[in-house]
Formats: structure tokens, C-alpha cells, sequence
């Protein structure tokens, strides 16, 4: 079997319909999710993306020839690299204004020439392993002006226009509110707007990219035999916590992403796995997707609901533990000497707009040892 894994940095799990966006039409993403196993709760265990590559690329090859295609230097040049049979650096967006057509965005050029290799690689007798990582929204936007004026109405801003990330952090207020345990933050919600036009933009933009890949997993010129994996290693930061950017804050907008898995013969189309799902664990199966008997088999066959109650993900500022039920965040960021605590109930609090510590002190203290092991 063919594995084919398409990684893009920065697609927030909320911008997906099949996740539960209903504003941006992307009907090759729709498609692909209704042929594939999907992944409602799957965390990046870290925002730093070597590390996040030190994870993922435990893979065994397994007599399968592997290689590696990217726009992104640091994955390029990483150590861990080497392990591959061959790798590929696709050139990195370095214009100043966004292209004037989808044939010249990172998106088309990234899959074309992943395409290509894969076309090349089924040539020889051996199986591909064909690992495509893109920068995408965490590298520089350069979506075409048309598309970041898709979903623009009449009476809101103009487009973020720009190519380089774009991140606004409001100033803090500094009364600490008590009531809600947490610093209050202010944003101009037209700046959020202007942004999230053109962060759809992009999404559109890679939803017609990936609409001529499905077309080849659909009539046998890849599917027969080809593993297809669509995941983000982190997500994007869209004004949900009074911040836009690439930032490094554990809220789920950058540690809760998309993982798509569509097996030849569309093997578990459509299962939804609601368990928690860690990048470790993907590891974990595509180093024995062939062991029917493996937890994620299970899943996908509905025989059992989970492979963690816990999962454990630590930052710079901040540190997480996402159960089944909550979503408990302990930060120390420098504006407050003391540090706070956070709870969320999970998963109703999708984007962590609710804290409930004070009202769950029992959670509190049963949650609060396992930040200590």
C-alpha cells in the first residue's frame, strides 16, 4: 500500500464544513471528508514544529520508499530529514504582493509537484511513502486578491491585503477580573474580519487545489492502493482569544486540528471518532495500519470509544490537559506573578469561551496532580 500524507501548518479546525463551518463553500474538502475517517478531537502535542517533526517522523519505512517534499526550511534542513530516502525543497513563496492566479499560489505549485513525485515513485515496483509538508497559513499568504474577496459583503472591511502572517495582539487591560479568572483582552473586530476574509480565501484556494486530487483518488489512478492523510500540525489563532496570528498560546484554535484519513475502497467512509487522538498516535498507525487488531482499528470500527483519557500538551506560557470532559489550562505568562488556571467543559466549550474554575473546585483539585508528573 501507498501512504500519502499531506501535512499544511496553520489550518484552523474551525474553517473546515466538515467540522463545522458553514460560510465557506469548500466542497472537494466536503468530499473528501465524507471518504474518510475523521478525527473530531485530535491534538498537537507542541506548537514547536521540530518538535512536532521528531514525533511524526518516528515512522518505519518498512520497505517502502520514502520521501519528503516541502516549502519549509526548517523541515527541509531538519535532522531527522536525512531518514528519508529522498527529499525535495519546493521553492517558498518570497514575493511582496499576493500572485495574480491559483496555478502560481503554494498550494497548487506543493501539490502538483507531490503529485508528480508520486507519479514517479509508482513507476518502480516498491511502495511510496510520500510525506508533503507546506507552510500554508504559517508561512506567507500569497492568496490571490480575487479569492480573499470571496466572502467579503457589502458593508464589511477590505481584505487583509498583505503577504507576510498577519498578527495583532491587544494591549492588556490591567485589571485582573476576578470573576471570570482570567486577563480581559480588547480587539477591533474589524481588524478579525478583514483577516478572516482572507484566511478564507485560502482556504478556498487550497479546497480547488485538492479538488483535481480527489478526481485521482477517485478513478483508481491513486486510490486503488494509496493511503491518503490530511492533517495540520497546528492551527491559527482567528481573534477567538483576542489574538490573530501564529501565536503560541494552547487554546484549541492552535492545538485542536483537522486529521482526514481516507483508506483505499473508502474503508470507513464518513466515522466520526470522537476519542482524543494525539500526532503520536498517528505515528502509531501508520506504523501498524497493516495489524487489524490495532487500537485504531478499533476505533474505526466502533469497538471501543477510546485510546487516551488524558492527554497532556505543554507550552512556553501555558500548559494543557485535555480530557474526554475538560479542558483544563494552567498559565504563567509574566503579567501576573501568581500565573492563573482555566477550566472548560468539553466538548460542549469548543473555543474555550466559558471558564468554569471557580464553580468546579473539585475538578480543580483532582485535575491539578498530573500537571506534576
Amino acid at each position: 500500500m501507498n501512504i500519502f500524507c499531506l501535512s499544511i501548518d496553520g489550518l484552523h479546525n474551525g474553517m473546515i464544513g466538515a467540522y463545522g463551518n458553514t460560510w465557506i463553500q469548500t466542497p472537494a474538502l466536503d468530499r473528501l471528508a465524507s471518504q474518510s475517517v475523521l478525527f473530531d478531537r485530535c491534538y498537537t502535542e507542541t506548537l514547536d514544529l521540530t518538535a512536532i517533526f521528531d514525533l511524526l517522523w518516528q515512522f518505519r519505512k518498512q520497505k517502502r520508499q520514502t520521501v519528503l517534499l516541502t516549502d519549509d526550511n526548517d523541515i527541509f534542513f531538519h535532522a531527522k530529514a536525512n531518514n528519508f530516502d529522498k527529499r525535495y525543497r519546493l521553492k517558498p513563496f518570497e514575493g511582496q504582493e499576493p500572485v495574480s492566479s491559483l496555478e502560481e499560489t503554494q498550494f497548487f505549485l506543493g501539490l502538483a509537484a507531490a503529485l508528480d513525485l508520486f507519479q514517479e515513485q509508482k513507476q518502480s515496483k516498491k511502495p511510496c511513502f510520500l510525506w508533503t509538508h507546506l507552510q500554508g497559513f504559517r508561512g506567507r499568504w500569497d492568496f490571490p486578491m480575487l479569492y480573499r474577496e470571496m466572502h467579503q459583503a457589502e458593508e464589511d472591511p477590505l481584505p487583509y491585503s498583505g503577504v507576510e502572517i498577519p498578527y495583532f495582539k491587544p494591549p492588556y487591560i490591567k485589571q485582573y477580573l476576578k470573576q471570570q479568572n482570567r486577563i480581559d483582552t480588547i480587539i477591533d473586530p474589524d481588524k478579525i474580519q478583514s483577516v478572516m476574509e482572507t484566511y478564507s480565501g485560502g482556504i478556498a484556494v487550497l479546497d480547488q487545489v485538492l479538488a483535481g486530487f480527489l478526481d485521482s483518488l477517485e478513478n483508481g489512478e491513486l486510490g486503488d492502493n494509496t493511503l491518503f492523510l490530511l492533517f495540520s500540525t497546528r492551527g491559527f489563532s482567528l481573534g477567538e482569544h483576542g489574538r490573530i496570528g501564529a501565536d503560541t498560546y494552547l487554546y484549541s484554535e492552535n492545538i485542536q486540528i483537522p486529521l482526514l484519513v481516507r483508506f483505499p475502497n473508502c474503508f470507513g467512509a464518513a466515522v466520526r471518532i470522537p476519542a482524543l487522538f494525539g500526532l503520536s498516535d498517528l505515528v502509531c498507525f501508520l506504523n501498524n495500519m497493516s495489524d487489524k487488531e490495532s487500537p485504531f482499528f478499533d476505533l474505526v470500527l466502533e469497538k471501543t470509544d477510546a485510546i487516551h483519557q488524558l492527554l497532556r500538551i505543554t507550552g512556553k506560557k501555558d500548559s494543557v490537559l485535555v480530557t474526554p470532559n475538560w479542558f483544563f489550562r494552567k498559565v504563567f505568562d509574566g503579567y501576573m506573578s501568581e500565573g492563573y488556571i482555566e477550566l472548560y467543559v468539553k466538548p460542549d466549550d469548543r473555543w474555550e469561551t466559558n471558564n468554569v474554575v471557580d464553580r468546579c473546585p473539585e475538578i480543580v483539585e483532582e485535575l491539578t496532580p498530573y500537571f506534576e508528573m
